[in-house]
Formats: structure tokens, C-alpha cells, sequence
């Protein structure tokens, strides 16, 4: 009777190394589109809040247009005093947690800018859908 000898098969350090280096890749990747995703996110909060800001500054200057000239330095207070603002403290700031640069313009329109969103625009140039010809950006 014959017996046979069964050998245990080990996993070798190379088969190891290959295994944690595409674990890593694949890390990298994801991690790479999470952060596209993010700034994605930050961009369409900021743009929203932009437009918020405004409709909430046009408001105002309807019924109280002698604030126009000031709007610049009390836009703070009168997104606060909104009844159509639940967290002023929140719409204050943009996606990445800058607070808005307000400004009356000589036509006396309002701009409401962002630097961060600004960059972000620049840096996915014009094929981004947050990109748009919208003048309070």
C-alpha cells in the first residue's frame, strides 16, 4: 500500500507583496475619485449658497434700497436677521469653509464671490457643470 506524502503549500513573501501592492492601487484610486467627489460637493454647496445669499440680499434691497451703498459691510447681519435663512452661521461660509466676499458693483448690482470656488472653476476648466456665465459667482 502506497501512502502519499501531501505537502502544505506556503504563500511566499513575493505573492504577499504582489497582493498588498494592488490592495494599494486600488486605495489610490478610490481615494483619488473621493476627493474629486468632495470638492464636487463643495463646489455645488458654495454655488447654492451664492444664489441663497443673493435671493436673500435682493429681498432686502427691495423693500430697503437706501442699504445698497453699505451692503458690502452689513450683508452679514441682514442674512442673519432672514426669516428665509434657517443657519446664517452655515450660509456665511462657502463649501470649503470661507466666508463669502460680498460686494455692490457700479451698476449697483450685487456680487458675491468665492476664492475657493473661483480656483475650483479655474482648475476643472470650462467642462465643469458648476461652471456657469452667472454673474454673482
Amino acid at each position: 500500500m502506497k501512502t502519499k506524502i501531501l505537502k502544505k503549500r506556503h504563500i511566499t513573501l513575493v505573492e504577499m507583496m504582489i497582493v498588498m501592492f494592488l490592495i494599494a492601487m486600488i486605495t489610490g484610486v478610490i481615494a483619488y475619485n473621493y476627493t474629486g467627489s468632495l470638492d464636487e460637493g463643495k463646489a455645488f454647496k458654495t454655488k447654492a449658497g451664492i444664489e441663497k445669499i443673493n435671493t436673500v440680499l435682493d429681498l432686502h434691497l427691495a423693500t430697503h434700497p437706501e442699504d445698497r451703498n453699505d451692503i458690502g459691510s452689513r450683508w452679514r447681519e441682514i442674512v442673519a436677521a432672514s426669516q428665509l435663512v434657517k443657519n446664517p452661521e452655515e450660509l456665511k461660509k462657502d463649501g470649503w469653509g470661507m466666508e463669502y466676499e460680498v460686494s455692490s458693483d457700479s451698476n449697483g448690482d450685487i456680487e458675491i464671490k468665492s476664492q475657493k470656488y473661483i480656483d475650483y472653476q479655474n482648475s476643472k476648466g470650462k467642462g465643469s457643470m458648476f461652471n456657469s456665465s452667472n454673474k454673482s459667482h
